[in-house]
């Protein structure tokens, strides 16, 4: 049964920058909240990243889940802590494929 990868990009709303440190700091602790509890069904963070130098968003995060119910969970609960009122996103996800079936793939793409 194939893996399924999520990749969230996002960079912050005029919304964002309005909160008080104490909002802010109160907003993250729900985001760490929501990661832990993806965490304990089944999904893995990979990794957080800046990259406001080499693209237009602030920031993206790499997670793995078993399954795309899974990967619909992790993008449902950012939405839960009105990440998107304060956070502009794009989500991408797909299969895992090793090099060789990514090879056949597009081997076969005319």
């Amino acid at each position: 049964m194939p893996r399924y990868g999520l990749v969230e990009f996002w960079r912050p709303r005029p919304e964002w920058y309005a909160m008080s440190r104490k909002e802010k700091e109160e907003f993250v602790e729900g985001i760490r909240e929501n990661v832990a509890t993806l965490e304990k069904r089944g999904a893995k963070l990979l990794g957080v990243y800046l990259c406001r130098g080499t693209s237009d968003w602030d920031g993206m995060a790499f997670w793995d889940c078993p399954n795309i119910e899974m990967a619909e969970a992790v993008a449902e609960g950012s939405e839960s802590q009105r990440w998107y009122h304060f956070f502009e996103g794009s989500n991408v996800s797909g299969t895992t494929q090793t090099l060789e079936e990514w090879v056949k793939h597009v081997l076969r793409m005319t």
